[in-house]
């Protein structure tokens, strides 16, 4: 789900669980959000995720944003990929 925020921060919510199955929708849905925010920033609420598989942590990671209150399984999962470093520090934005 995607919020708009009075800021222009456009916020999505991340579901429960996103494993393999809900990778390509993850990917689909925060390409979404980017185009409609026009050069603003999407930040992903991570604060009810109770899984996080592989597949979708590269979709996360991949899409740049900066995850906001990630749960304790984000927080696992990034630390047992090794980046846990990105939570704190996000990539910068691609450049056009």
């Amino acid at each position: 789900m995607v919020d708009q925020g009075s800021s222009g921060l456009a916020n999505v919510t991340l579901p429960e669980r996103l494993d393999t199955s809900a990778a390509f929708a993850l990917k689909s849905e925060i390409e979404q959000a980017i185009q409609n925010a026009g050069g603003g920033q999407v930040a992903l609420d991570a604060s009810g995720v109770t899984y996080l598989g592989g597949l979708c942590l590269q979709v996360l990671l991949a899409s740049r944003c900066p995850l906001v209150t990630p749960s304790e399984p984000v927080v696992e999962a990034y630390a047992l990929f090794g980046v846990s470093t990105y939570l704190t520090e996000p990539l910068a934005p691609f450049k056009e």
